[in-house]
């Protein structure tokens, strides 16, 4: 059989395949027994293993914490690496987010393009070339993860145990290839609070929470306050005038919740949303706050990041030539009266250092206001001239007949914690970014496309 009759072969199987695990919800969860990432998790990564023993691939499971399919012979192995696990669905969803529902020529859910729907074009294409009777003189090796939305552990449990890839790509970002990924920052900026109160006279913030992920651009917080309602609905009705802001007031038991509205968008592209936390935050540090170390806390919030997603305020407005600039992104938010902290999720370019970025953070910070919980992943970047950049760009021209070029992003893939990956795809260019926002989908067109690309890009490194 030959290439072009294997691919149609196996569409409308690899469409079947997309809208059923996009059904479970791999969200990660509380860590069981033999299952460290919770439920789902497991559950979708014994779907993909399942499916491509179906194919009579090669497959092992590692404990649950990543799981790989395998086939052709060699010493020389090229590694796919692709994840299972999802971030949370977020709200305002015309369609189930994990329903795996076709509308209008696109399948609908969460995962569906962030990393679902690439993760089984990957097992189909190499069941492509297993059909078409390709000669094999490396293997491939689809690598499935389940922790990379929320620390990667998967990965470094996968090298710590088995085999890292001579070569291999990350088909989770864009086309044509990512040989540069900026550094990841994540950390809390925390602050106690219950030192400084004026006897209830100003508005009390019993809690203050919103955000799913650090790496999401919330789309939703809440304030619970007490005190006086007609002043917080008057203040509330002339800032939403000023602003244009979502928010809206209601009151229960005796207390004030104002609820706040914005857009999700993907952490490393934070000025593509409206972040539900900082807008509540604006709104919060112009009320006369009881306790002078919330309202502290919160004047330092709006004043040193707000809705700027540059980090200018704190000083780290950091850029270079091969990246671009930094980007800023306030994740999530909890606090109450005894304590406040937020999460701040940080994409620095290639040339800059974490310790750099924390270094001047601290110094732009308010007496109380402290930096924890510091996690950084250094940048990765692959040389043009490497074998698998070569490979790709002659696999990407030859199929799609346009020119391929390399550039880098503030997302963060696998790539990253290999010596020699980069990633490549699904993306295309010119196409909108779905990956975290509402309503997330996959083009069929684009699936089949990738497929047809996978195959053959494949086809290139295995020959």
């Amino acid at each position: 059989m030959d290439i072009e009759k294997a691919i149609e072969q196996n569409v409308q199987p690899l469409i079947n395949s997309v809208c059923e695990i996009l059904k479970i919800r791999s969200v990660e969860g509380p860590p069981l027994e033999g299952k460290p990432f919770g439920e789902g998790v497991a559950q979708a990564l014994d779907y993909a293993l399942n499916l491509a023993k179906s194919f009579g691939l090669r497959t092992k499971n590692l404990d649950n914490y990543a799981g790989w399919a395998e086939w052709g012979e060699g010493d020389e192995m090229v590694g796919i690496l692709v994840h299972l696990d999802v971030v949370p669905e977020g709200s305002g969803w015309t369609y189930p987010p994990f329903g795996g529902e076709i509308h209008d020529g696109k399948i609908y859910g969460r995962g569906a393009s962030d990393n679902k729907g690439p993760a089984m074009t990957a097992i189909y294409a190499l069941k492509v070339l297993k059909d078409a009777g390709v000669k094999f003189n490396r293997r491939v090796r689809v690598i499935f993860g389940t922790n990379e939305e929320s620390g990667m552990k998967c990965i470094k449990y996968y090298l710590e145990h088995d085999e890292e890839p001579t070569m291999a790509f990350s088909p989770d970002a864009e086309y044509p290839i990512i040989n540069g990924e900026k550094g990841i920052l994540t950390f809390s900026l925390a602050c106690d609070f219950g030192k400084d109160k004026k006897a209830n006279k100003g508005i009390t913030i019993v809690s203050l929470e919103g955000g799913h992920r650090p790496n999401m651009v919330p789309d939703y917080a809440e304030a619970v306050l007490k005190g006086d309602a007609g002043y917080v609905e008057d203040k509330l009705m002339k800032f939403i005038e000023k602003t244009g802001y979502d928010l809206k007031l209601s009151k229960t038991d005796g207390t004030l919740v104002v609820n706040s509205h914005g857009v999700s968008a993907h952490g490393s592209t934070p000025h593509k949303g409206k972040n539900a936390i900082m807008q509540l935050v604006a709104f919060l540090s112009e009320l006369d706050i009881d306790d002078e170390s919330q309202k502290d806390f919160l004047l330092f919030l709006d004043e040193k990041i707000g809705l700027d997603t540059t980090g200018k305020g704190l000083g780290v407005d950091f850029s270079d030539d091969i990246s671009g600039p930094l980007t800023f992104n306030v994740g999530t938010i909890r606090m109450d009266d005894k304590s406040g902290e937020v999460v701040v999720n940080i994409r620095y370019p290639i040339k800059c250092k974490g310790e750099d970025v924390i270094s001047k953070i601290r110094e732009n910070l308010r007496d109380g206001i402290r930096v924890e919980k510091v996690s950084d992943s250094p940048p990765h970047y692959v040389p043009e001239d490497s074998t698998i950049v070569k490979s790709l760009k002659a696999a990407y021209e030859k199929v799609t007949g346009e020119k391929a070029y390399c550039f880098s992003i503030g997302g963060g893939t696998y790539a990253r914690k290999l010596k020699n990956a980069v990633a490549f795809g699904p993306g295309f260019p010119g196409k909108p970014e779905v990956a975290h926002e509402k309503d997330e989908y996959i083009e069929i067109e684009d699936l089949v496309k990738n497929l047809k690309i996978y195959a053959y890009v494949l086809l290139e490194l295995v020959s």
